[in-house]
């Protein structure tokens, strides 16, 4: 609002003093918005005890991905979407830890300071974190700690790029890929960081994800081969990594990118295993797709 009036020192102070009002109502708000979240707490707490759970895992990366989603649909002006979401993930790692427990695991080779950075912007500044050498001493921590999520690398054929075949075996224990940092692509950005999350939570769906197939077969069957098998399934998708290993088997082990939230019991991963050509096809989670922008603010 335009404040017109002859004594520029006095349309100053009206204005800091409605700033003022603003910073006031927000402060006002935030607390409220803590009420909240205390009585979804124990309303969840009240549901895990009746289910017979003694605990409940307080994060939900979808929830979280269509709170991010909503407020870019209503953003508008100079104020950078960037900004507004690391103010929002600050203070919804924030209520997450009103709920309960709730740690980050971080990759840390390599270029780990990187991954360090995105973690804190994403997940908060009073967080507890812990940075690690390697991708398998984040998988062995999310395993054993279900307030736990990790940090690690999109997969490639990188320093730390082939963690994810762990995840379509017992070797993670549960953990699975929940979701993808950050959340707000940039086109001028496109050489940015970026990560997967990995938790023992739920991939849950928002309406506009990608699910992660990981197919494992013998080291001399084509991507041609496999991509046609996944193409058969009924699937929309394409390989993002390779990476083999050598359990007293070896395997080479194949990732899929695929459009839409796909469950692990899908009929259509039995289809693809069905003749002994491919030895497993496995969901090993996935994430809700971020935002985009060509640019943002200013």
């Amino acid at each position: 609002m335009a404040i017109k009036t002859e004594n520029p020192a006095k349309a100053l102070s009206d204005v800091r003093r409605e700033i003022d009002t603003i910073d006031d109502a927000i402060q006002d708000l935030l607390m409220k918005r803590t009420e909240l979240v205390v009585e979804v707490a124990n309303a969840k707490a009240r549901a895990a005890s009746a289910n017979g759970q003694g605990s409940f895992i307080a994060f939900r990366p979808g929830r979280e991905a269509e709170v991010l989603r909503r407020l870019a649909a209503r953003q508008k002006g100079r104020f950078p979407l960037k900004v507004a979401f690391r103010i929002f993930r600050e203070v919804i790692s924030t209520m997450t830890r009103i709920q309960g427990p709730f740690r980050v695991e971080v990759f840390g080779a390599g270029d780990g300071l990187a991954y360090w950075d995105l973690a804190r912007s994403y997940y908060g500044s009073s967080t507890e974190m812990e940075l690690h050498d390697g991708a398998r001493d984040v998988l062995r921590r999310v395993t054993h700690d279900r307030s736990a999520l990790g940090i690690l690398p999109v997969p490639g054929n990188f320093d730390g790029g082939d963690w994810w075949p762990a995840l379509a075996t017992d070797l993670a224990g549960g953990a699975r890929v929940v979701g993808r940092v950050p959340f707000l692509d940039i086109a001028a950005e496109e050489n940015a960081v970026r990560a997967l999350v990995v938790a023992q939570a739920d991939f849950e769906a928002t309406g506009d994800d990608t699910s992660l197939l990981a197919i494992a077969t013998e080291s001399n069957v084509s991507e041609a081969t496999i991509s046609a098998r996944v193409k058969a399934a009924g699937f929309t998708g394409e390989r993002i990594a390779v990476a083999e290993t050598a359990n007293g088997h070896r395997l080479r082990h194949n990732l899929f990118a695929i459009a839409g939230h796909i469950t692990a019991d899908d009929a259509r991963l039995a289809a693809i295993a069905s003749d002994g050509v491919v030895e497993s096809a496995h969901i090993i989670g996935g994430y809700a797709n971020p935002v985009t922008r060509a640019k943002d603010g200013e």
